[in-house]
Protein backbone atom coordinates (compact mmCIF):
# COMPACT_ATOMS: atom_id res chain seq x y z
CA UNK A 1 0.00 0.00 0.00
CA UNK A 2 2.75 2.41 0.94
CA UNK A 3 4.85 2.09 -2.70
CA UNK A 4 1.22 2.71 -4.08
CA UNK A 5 0.83 5.74 -2.08
CA UNK A 6 4.16 7.11 -2.89
CA UNK A 7 3.84 6.55 -6.88
CA UNK A 8 0.10 8.63 -6.53
CA UNK A 9 2.20 11.53 -4.92
CA UNK A 10 4.86 11.18 -7.09
CA UNK A 11 2.12 11.31 -9.93
CA UNK A 12 0.22 14.32 -8.59
CA UNK A 13 3.58 16.02 -8.09
CA UNK A 14 4.76 15.21 -11.90
CA UNK A 15 1.06 16.93 -12.61
CA UNK A 16 1.24 19.62 -10.41
CA UNK A 17 4.45 20.94 -11.83
CA UNK A 18 3.54 20.73 -15.78
CA UNK A 19 0.27 22.54 -15.00
CA UNK A 20 -0.44 25.35 -16.88
CA UNK A 21 0.66 28.67 -15.25
CA UNK A 22 -2.29 30.60 -14.09
CA UNK A 23 -3.46 33.68 -15.82
CA UNK A 24 -0.95 36.55 -14.71
CA UNK A 25 0.69 38.90 -16.64
CA UNK A 26 3.71 41.47 -17.07
CA UNK A 27 3.28 44.84 -14.42
CA UNK A 28 0.75 46.63 -16.39
CA UNK A 29 -1.53 44.26 -17.90
CA UNK A 30 -4.27 45.31 -16.01
CA UNK A 31 -3.69 48.70 -17.17
CA UNK A 32 -6.59 50.96 -18.03
CA UNK A 33 -6.96 53.59 -20.31
CA UNK A 34 -5.45 53.48 -24.13
CA UNK A 35 -2.17 55.17 -23.45
CA UNK A 36 -1.71 53.14 -20.24
CA UNK A 37 -2.07 49.85 -23.34
CA UNK A 38 -0.22 50.74 -25.87
CA UNK A 39 2.52 52.43 -23.12
CA UNK A 40 2.55 48.47 -22.00
CA UNK A 41 2.60 47.31 -25.27
CA UNK A 42 5.90 49.19 -26.55
CA UNK A 43 7.91 48.08 -23.63
CA UNK A 44 7.20 44.69 -24.60
CA UNK A 45 8.21 45.16 -27.91
CA UNK A 46 11.46 45.45 -26.30
CA UNK A 47 11.01 42.47 -23.35
CA UNK A 48 10.08 39.86 -25.83
CA UNK A 49 12.51 40.85 -28.26
CA UNK A 50 10.42 42.09 -31.32
CA UNK A 51 12.76 45.21 -31.40
CA UNK A 52 15.62 42.72 -31.41
CA UNK A 53 14.71 40.77 -34.55
CA UNK A 54 12.46 42.99 -36.55
CA UNK A 55 14.00 46.57 -35.66
CA UNK A 56 14.00 49.38 -33.66
CA UNK A 57 11.14 50.92 -35.37
CA UNK A 58 9.56 47.28 -36.14
CA UNK A 59 10.97 48.65 -39.81
CA UNK A 60 12.22 44.98 -40.68
CA UNK A 61 15.55 44.00 -40.48
CA UNK A 62 18.08 41.06 -42.87
CA UNK A 63 18.97 38.72 -40.14
CA UNK A 64 21.49 36.78 -42.50
CA UNK A 65 23.25 39.69 -43.88
CA UNK A 66 26.50 38.73 -41.91
CA UNK A 67 26.29 34.72 -42.59
CA UNK A 68 25.73 34.93 -46.55
CA UNK A 69 25.04 31.06 -46.47
CA UNK A 70 21.98 31.32 -45.39
CA UNK A 71 18.67 32.98 -46.86
CA UNK A 72 18.67 35.91 -47.59
CA UNK A 73 16.19 35.86 -44.64
CA UNK A 74 14.18 38.73 -43.15
CA UNK A 75 12.39 40.03 -40.38
CA UNK A 76 9.03 41.11 -41.47
CA UNK A 77 8.72 45.12 -41.81
CA UNK A 78 5.90 44.88 -39.35
CA UNK A 79 4.62 49.13 -39.38
CA UNK A 80 3.57 48.11 -43.35
CA UNK A 81 2.83 44.62 -43.14
CA UNK A 82 0.38 44.74 -39.80
CA UNK A 83 -2.31 47.32 -41.17
CA UNK A 84 -3.83 44.58 -43.65
CA UNK A 85 -4.45 42.12 -40.75
CA UNK A 86 -6.79 41.56 -38.87
CA UNK A 87 -6.39 41.27 -34.86
CA UNK A 88 -6.79 37.77 -35.23
CA UNK A 89 -4.71 37.10 -37.60
CA UNK A 90 -2.08 39.28 -35.85
CA UNK A 91 -2.16 37.05 -32.33
CA UNK A 92 -2.23 34.11 -35.15
CA UNK A 93 0.96 34.47 -36.46
CA UNK A 94 2.04 35.29 -32.63
CA UNK A 95 0.61 32.45 -30.75
CA UNK A 96 0.41 29.85 -33.15
CA UNK A 97 2.99 30.55 -36.06
CA UNK A 98 0.41 30.82 -38.94
CA UNK A 99 0.66 33.16 -41.34
CA UNK A 100 -2.63 34.74 -43.12
CA UNK A 101 -1.19 34.71 -46.33
CA UNK A 102 2.29 32.85 -46.45
CA UNK A 103 0.78 30.59 -43.88
CA UNK A 104 4.17 28.98 -42.56
CA UNK A 105 6.60 31.45 -40.40
CA UNK A 106 10.16 30.69 -39.66
CA UNK A 107 12.39 32.13 -36.66
CA UNK A 108 9.12 33.63 -35.05
CA UNK A 109 9.29 32.26 -31.36
CA UNK A 110 5.53 31.21 -31.23
CA UNK A 111 6.70 28.44 -29.28
CA UNK A 112 6.68 31.03 -26.18
CA UNK A 113 4.36 33.67 -27.48
CA UNK A 114 1.36 30.96 -27.59
CA UNK A 115 1.65 31.25 -23.52
CA UNK A 116 1.47 35.30 -23.60
CA UNK A 117 -1.87 36.31 -21.12
CA UNK A 118 -4.63 38.22 -23.17
CA UNK A 119 -3.87 40.84 -21.53
CA UNK A 120 -0.64 41.03 -22.59
CA UNK A 121 -1.29 40.20 -25.82
CA UNK A 122 -4.25 42.60 -26.33
CA UNK A 123 -1.32 45.27 -25.19
CA UNK A 124 1.12 44.01 -27.55
CA UNK A 125 -1.35 44.02 -30.62
CA UNK A 126 -2.39 47.39 -29.66
CA UNK A 127 1.01 48.78 -29.70
CA UNK A 128 1.26 47.48 -33.16
CA UNK A 129 -1.22 48.72 -34.63
CA UNK A 130 -0.50 52.08 -33.43
CA UNK A 131 2.92 52.43 -35.13
CA UNK A 132 3.82 54.54 -38.27
CA UNK A 133 4.36 52.76 -41.64
CA UNK A 134 8.12 53.16 -41.83
CA UNK A 135 10.52 52.18 -45.18
CA UNK A 136 8.71 48.85 -47.70
CA UNK A 137 7.46 45.44 -47.42
CA UNK A 138 10.31 43.15 -47.57
CA UNK A 139 10.41 39.94 -49.54
CA UNK A 140 9.47 36.50 -48.23
CA UNK A 141 12.17 34.01 -46.75
CA UNK A 142 14.60 32.94 -49.56
CA UNK A 143 16.02 29.65 -48.63
CA UNK A 144 19.62 28.82 -49.82
CA UNK A 145 20.99 25.49 -50.36
CA UNK A 146 22.46 25.57 -46.88
CA UNK A 147 19.13 26.58 -44.55
CA UNK A 148 17.33 23.60 -46.78
CA UNK A 149 19.89 20.77 -45.50
CA UNK A 150 19.95 22.57 -42.34
CA UNK A 151 15.95 22.11 -42.37
CA UNK A 152 15.92 18.61 -43.78
CA UNK A 153 18.42 17.90 -40.82
CA UNK A 154 15.56 19.06 -38.42
CA UNK A 155 17.81 21.99 -37.34
CA UNK A 156 15.49 24.50 -38.15
CA UNK A 157 11.71 23.81 -37.90
CA UNK A 158 8.60 26.31 -39.00
CA UNK A 159 6.87 27.79 -35.77
CA UNK A 160 4.02 26.05 -35.97
CA UNK A 161 6.14 22.61 -35.52
CA UNK A 162 7.43 24.32 -32.08
CA UNK A 163 3.78 25.56 -30.96
CA UNK A 164 2.96 22.21 -31.19
CA UNK A 165 5.47 20.66 -29.55
CA UNK A 166 5.62 22.67 -26.82
CA UNK A 167 1.56 22.99 -26.69
CA UNK A 168 1.45 21.67 -22.61
CA UNK A 169 5.34 21.96 -21.91
CA UNK A 170 6.05 24.57 -18.80
CA UNK A 171 8.70 25.48 -16.07
CA UNK A 172 8.39 23.51 -13.13
CA UNK A 173 5.52 24.54 -10.55
CA UNK A 174 7.49 26.37 -7.90
CA UNK A 175 4.07 27.20 -5.58
CA UNK A 176 1.42 30.32 -6.20
CA UNK A 177 3.88 32.36 -4.76
CA UNK A 178 6.02 32.04 -7.74
CA UNK A 179 3.51 32.25 -10.16
CA UNK A 180 4.66 35.78 -12.28
CA UNK A 181 8.70 34.77 -12.38
CA UNK A 182 7.10 31.47 -13.74
CA UNK A 183 4.98 33.38 -16.21
CA UNK A 184 8.24 35.79 -17.39
CA UNK A 185 10.49 33.03 -17.50
CA UNK A 186 8.38 31.33 -19.72
CA UNK A 187 7.75 33.89 -22.28
CA UNK A 188 11.63 34.99 -22.45
CA UNK A 189 13.64 32.58 -21.13
CA UNK A 190 12.50 29.52 -22.46
CA UNK A 191 13.31 30.93 -26.49
CA UNK A 192 17.09 29.70 -25.47
CA UNK A 193 16.70 27.90 -22.38
CA UNK A 194 13.71 25.68 -23.50
CA UNK A 195 10.24 25.12 -22.33
CA UNK A 196 11.61 23.76 -19.14
CA UNK A 197 14.67 25.62 -18.78
CA UNK A 198 16.76 22.71 -19.10
CA UNK A 199 18.96 24.28 -21.34
CA UNK A 200 20.44 22.74 -24.38
CA UNK A 201 20.81 19.10 -24.43
CA UNK A 202 24.46 18.02 -22.91
CA UNK A 203 25.12 21.65 -22.95
CA UNK A 204 28.69 22.93 -23.74
CA UNK A 205 30.44 26.03 -23.16
CA UNK A 206 28.91 29.00 -24.73
CA UNK A 207 25.13 26.98 -25.23
CA UNK A 208 22.58 27.97 -22.63
CA UNK A 209 22.55 26.12 -19.46
CA UNK A 210 19.80 24.35 -17.24
CA UNK A 211 18.75 27.68 -15.25
CA UNK A 212 19.21 25.82 -12.45
CA UNK A 213 22.61 27.69 -12.30
CA UNK A 214 20.67 31.05 -11.27
CA UNK A 215 20.07 28.90 -7.46
CA UNK A 216 24.33 29.88 -7.44
CA UNK A 217 23.58 33.25 -7.78
CA UNK A 218 22.50 36.44 -5.22
CA UNK A 219 19.99 38.84 -5.95
CA UNK A 220 22.59 41.52 -6.62
CA UNK A 221 24.90 39.10 -8.77
CA UNK A 222 21.29 38.60 -10.60
CA UNK A 223 21.24 41.72 -11.02
CA UNK A 224 23.93 42.73 -12.83
CA UNK A 225 23.51 39.58 -14.97
CA UNK A 226 20.01 40.13 -15.87
CA UNK A 227 20.78 43.74 -16.88
CA UNK A 228 24.26 44.02 -18.48
CA UNK A 229 25.12 40.31 -18.89
CA UNK A 230 27.89 39.92 -16.85
CA UNK A 231 28.00 36.62 -14.94
CA UNK A 232 29.62 35.40 -11.44
CA UNK A 233 33.13 35.72 -12.05
CA UNK A 234 33.25 38.33 -14.73
CA UNK A 235 33.56 35.42 -17.75
CA UNK A 236 32.70 35.87 -20.88
CA UNK A 237 28.69 34.74 -21.85
CA UNK A 238 28.00 33.82 -25.31
CA UNK A 239 27.29 37.18 -26.76
CA UNK A 240 23.16 36.61 -27.54
CA UNK A 241 22.86 36.17 -23.60
CA UNK A 242 24.76 39.74 -23.19
CA UNK A 243 22.47 41.11 -25.98
CA UNK A 244 19.59 39.62 -24.50
CA UNK A 245 20.26 40.97 -20.63
CA UNK A 246 21.14 44.78 -22.34
CA UNK A 247 18.39 45.28 -24.66
CA UNK A 248 15.57 43.21 -23.16
CA UNK A 249 15.90 42.29 -19.77
CA UNK A 250 16.70 45.85 -18.89
CA UNK A 251 12.88 46.65 -20.14
CA UNK A 252 11.96 44.98 -16.77
CA UNK A 253 10.42 46.11 -13.64
CA UNK A 254 12.56 45.78 -10.61
CA UNK A 255 9.30 43.76 -9.62
CA UNK A 256 9.45 41.72 -12.61
CA UNK A 257 13.40 41.02 -12.08
CA UNK A 258 12.88 40.05 -8.12
CA UNK A 259 9.80 37.63 -8.76
CA UNK A 260 12.12 36.25 -11.94
CA UNK A 261 15.20 35.84 -9.23
CA UNK A 262 12.77 34.21 -6.71
CA UNK A 263 11.20 32.03 -9.08
CA UNK A 264 14.31 30.29 -10.49
CA UNK A 265 15.52 30.34 -6.89
CA UNK A 266 12.87 28.00 -5.77
CA UNK A 267 12.94 26.06 -9.18
CA UNK A 268 17.21 25.89 -8.42
CA UNK A 269 16.45 24.32 -4.65
CA UNK A 270 13.56 22.12 -5.69
CA UNK A 271 15.69 20.32 -8.23
CA UNK A 272 18.11 19.74 -5.85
Amino acid sequence: MRSWGVAILVGLAACQQQSKPPTIGFDGAQASGAAAVLAHGERLTHVLGCTGCHGVHLEGTCFTRHEPQYGPLYASNLSVELPAFSDTQIEDVLRKGVHPQRKTVWGMPSEIFQHLSAADMTALIAYLRSIKPVGKKLPPPQFSAQDKKDIAGGLYKPAVTGVRETKDVYPVDAGPQYALGRYIASVTCAECHGSKLEGAPGAKPGQPPNLIVAGGYTRDQFETLITTGIPVGGRKLNPMMSGVAQTRFTHLTPHERDALYAYLKARAEQQR
